[in-house]
């Protein structure tokens, strides 16, 4: 991970930060005039996609959970467990993120550079 300039104003960087953990922060910054600051829009595609990522892995755990006792089981036992790993890495990037610091989130990064470009 290398380092990148940090914005200058301490606001954006907040912002973007907590784009990660509430994924409504980053739809705002992708629909409005912050999109034309290029940290926010990189932050806030990453963040959307971020998002969008956790919420089809908990529809397919929905989906799975359906399947009588072994889905019960799967979804008791690994929707707590991905949950407290979605919070963990969303604080992880948002920090990453209010520091300035440059990181990359395996394929959702992908997703969001042609989105932000």
């Amino acid at each position: 991970m290398s380092t990148q300039p940090a914005p200058a104003d301490q606001s954006n960087r907040l912002l973007a930060a907590l784009a990660y953990p509430i994924w409504i922060i980053a739809l705002v910054i992708v629909l409005t005039d912050m999109k034309k600051d290029a940290f926010m829009r990189r932050h806030g595609w990453t963040a959307l996609f971020w998002g969008i990522a956790w919420f089809v892995l908990y529809v397919a755990l929905m989906i799975l959970g359906n399947i009588p006792f072994l889905g019960w089981i799967l979804f008791l036992v690994a929707g707590p467990i991905l949950w407290i790993v979605w919070l963990i890495l969303s604080i992880y990037y948002a920090v990453q993120t209010y520091n300035g610091k440059e990181f990359s989130i395996p394929i959702v990064s992908e997703y969001a550079k042609k989105y932000a470009a």
